[in-house]
């Protein structure tokens, strides 16, 4: 669950931050941020479209891990308290 709580949070907080990077360069419209290898590139407006698209995708994935972890949870718990006492 933690680690599902950490993703979500992910795009609210240090992925919110507006600016567009290329390798470690914070970039400006209109500039463009070529692969290592010079066979492409994309633009300012294409990483900060991607940035943005891929936001919901980020959250999304957290709140399913945070669901996934709390049915582990609580089934664990559900299981840990129909077992017999045992006594020594």
């Amino acid at each position: 669950m933690v680690v599902g709580l950490l993703v979500l949070a992910y795009p609210f907080t240090v992925g919110a931050r507006p600016d567009v990077s290329c390798r470690g360069q914070v970039m400006q419209p209109g500039q463009a941020c070529p692969k290592a290898d010079g066979t492409s590139s994309q633009t300012y407006e294409e990483r900060a479209r991607d940035a943005r698209n891929a936001k919901p995708v980020i959250a999304g994935v957290g709140l399913l891990l945070t669901g996934f972890g709390a049915v582990l949870f609580l089934g664990d718990r559900r299981r840990g308290s129909d077992e017999p006492a045992r006594h020594a």
